[in-house]
């Protein structure tokens, strides 16, 4: 390890390493205690006061997940640590039952949650929230991919920002990834401040704790975190240009995506593409259509892609969806059979996600409440007929989209709406309104 791994991290370089966060309106420190997230505290703190009152604005959030007996009186200490700065802060606790297992996965999931949600309620139109994920966190992530067998998307590692949760309109930066751990707890003691231990980060029941211990041993045999992270970083470039070889090859497949209720490409297109852009298209359609579904892994897609190679026709159901190949068109939408989304009730001016895809919402000046339900194969046999012949969708990517009722009656199915015959009755109601959340790729 170099002696500059050591070195506290100087204003030039944090200058350099917020600049992405220069163009919000707010930003909301994610800080649990540790010290990579104390060091984020004071080094944003140190950027805002060298900004001399220049946007952003800055706030300050502890997660207190109620998993330790400990967790509230880290969450004080982050407070008392922030107000010292001059930084509003504020605790969101995760509430309510705990899962017995994949503790961290859950919480994860949770934290982002309700940062999401704290953030959406602050005043700013343009917020970022902000974590202190570094050099090894990148290593570790790398990592433990990397034994999960993942593609070029997954080894590409934690990106410096991106949408904090699906739907969202709140970005998630992550500023300090060229930073090594040590460089973060130099930067503490620099300036003589505490932090608090996670115990839960050596334990190893955790396979994150585990790859940590792992890399260790990797790194005195000359694998290094830095080296494992800017492997990382490559990927991450490879993976941008194969996001440009995606659209290239879709533009050539005639692709359509039939105002959600399915997608269609050119079969014969799709064919002659390279195997690797026929997997990416096809676990991209299947993140878009799949809804709630559990994603499927990279070896379930890459034997589907292969299976539309080898046969003419043929029809598979992968994570969630339908793929139906027939002479000219390959078809994908949502299976109705794995949907589990539950009826929903909307009140006026109330929205509301609906199986991953789609956010269902009550206009505020609707009268009464709606329920939003799947339609149904049989409650599509009853409007089939006011819908085009020639344009009509497949009908089974009908049964499973959000229909909109009041009482025993269907008062709107917006999804199917475009494809409505002008003279017959509309499947549109102004009071009800959907919003395709069109999920990327997750391959």
């Amino acid at each position: 390890m170099s002696r500059g791994s050591h070195l506290p991290i100087t204003p030039d370089e944090a200058d350099a390493a917020f600049e992405p966060l220069a163009k919000f309106e707010h930003v909301v420190l994610a800080v649990s205690g540790g010290p990579d997230s104390m060091a984020l505290l004071v080094l944003a703190s140190e950027w805002r006061q060298r900004r001399n009152g220049a946007p952003p604005s800055l706030s300050v959030a502890t997660v207190d997940h109620g998993l330790r007996p400990e967790s509230p009186r880290e969450a004080e200490f982050v407070a008392s640590e922030a107000q010292r700065l001059g930084l509003p802060h504020v605790t969101l606790p995760w509430t309510g039952e705990k899962p017995s297992r994949g503790i961290p996965d859950a919480a994860r999931r949770a934290r982002y949650r309700l940062l999401d949600d704290h953030a959406r309620a602050l005043s700013a139109s343009d917020v970022a929230v902000v974590t202190a994920h570094h050099q090894g966190d990148q290593a570790e992530t790398f990592a433990m991919r990397l034994a999960r067998g993942a593609g070029v998307n997954g080894l590409a590692g934690m990106p410096a920002e991106r949408v904090l949760h699906e739907g969202s309109t709140v970005s998630l930066v992550r500023p300090l990834l060229a930073f090594a751990k040590s460089r973060l707890i130099a930067t503490l003691e620099a300036r003589g401040l505490s932090s608090v231990d996670d115990p839960s980060n050596s334990d190893h029941r955790y396979e994150r704790a585990r790859m940590r211990s792992a890399l260790s041993d990797l790194d005195a045999a000359g694998i290094s975190p830095a080296a494992l992270a800017t492997s990382a970083r490559r990927l991450g470039e490879a993976e941008a240009a194969l996001r440009y070889a995606d659209e290239c090859f879709a533009a050539t497949l005639a692709l359509s995506f039939g105002n959600e209720v399915f997608a269609a490409f050119d079969r014969n297109a799709f064919r002659a593409g390279p195997a690797l852009l026929r997997q990416r298209l096809l676990g991209s359609l299947i993140a878009r259509y799949g809804g709630a579904s559990e994603r499927p892994d990279l070896v379930e897609i890459e034997d589907l892609t292969a299976r539309l190679q080898a046969e003419d026709k043929s029809t598979a159901t992968l994570g969630g969806v339908m793929v139906s190949s027939g002479s000219r068109f390959v078809r994908v939408w949502r299976e109705a059979g794995r949907l589990t989304q539950s009826d929903l009730i909307l009140s006026p001016g109330e929205s509301r996600t609906w199986d991953r895809r789609f956010i269902v919402q009550r206009a505020a000046d609707a009268i009464g409440a709606v329920k939003v339900r799947p339609l149904g194969a049989e409650n599509y046999a009853r409007i089939a007929g006011r819908l085009a012949a020639k344009y009509r969708p497949p009908s089974r990517a009908a049964h499973a989209l959000p229909s909109f009722w009041q009482g025993d009656d269907l008062v709107a199915v917006p999804s199917l709406a475009p494809f409505a015959v002008a003279s017959q009755a509309s499947l549109e109601e102004t009071g009800c309104q959907l919003k395709a959340l069109a999920a990327a790729a997750a391959c």
